[in-house]
């Protein structure tokens, strides 16, 4: 038995609490700093400033996100099954790109934190944009005056096929 006398037995959470990792042996110094080594330097909870509540931030851009997940399934199953049509193109045109931009915007707003790369974040936002206009542009492009963006990624798809039986 660890504990030897009466008093100790009498005040088991005193001793208990000396302890390190559930040993027997008491620990040689205190985890806890003292108090006047920080002062009053530690910030107080309930006086920091909060910022306004946003629409586009939060759990409206999670929603935003999600709709715009969910659009382009129809869209995509249109394509599919009837092949291309104008209607659907441009609305594939607007939808595919944007989803895009969303993607990467998540991904640039977790590894490149404003807080932490000021500069480098919002050079890669503003990218990000240009990169987006760029991309709708390209779609309306190929939808005005070429095939449109279903017959077109469907002679992507093919092309490796139509190549082969011509030889």
């Amino acid at each position: 038995m660890l504990v030897t006398s009466a008093r100790a037995l009498q005040q088991p959470a005193r001793h208990m609490q000396r302890m390190g990792l559930r040993t027997a042996r008491p620990l040689l110094f205190r985890a806890t700093a003292p108090a006047s080594l920080f002062g009053d330097e530690v910030p107080n909870p309930t006086h920091v400033p909060q910022p306004p509540a946003n629409r586009i931030k939060g759990s409206y851009h999670w929603m935003n996100e999600r709709a715009v997940t969910l659009l382009s399934v129809p869209l995509l199953a249109t394509a599919f099954v009837y092949g291309p049509h104008a209607i659907n193109d441009m609305l594939l045109g607007i939808v595919l790109p944007v989803h895009a931009h969303m993607g990467f915007g998540s991904v640039l707003l977790d590894y490149f934190e404003r807080r932490r790369w000021p500069v480098i974040s919002r050079v890669l936002k503003y990218a990000l944009f240009g990169i987006t206009g760029l991309a709708m542009f390209g779609a309306w492009r190929i939808n005005t005056t070429d095939v449109g963006l279903t017959a077109y990624f469907s002679r992507l798809w093919n092309a490796n096929k139509t190549q082969k039986t011509k030889e």
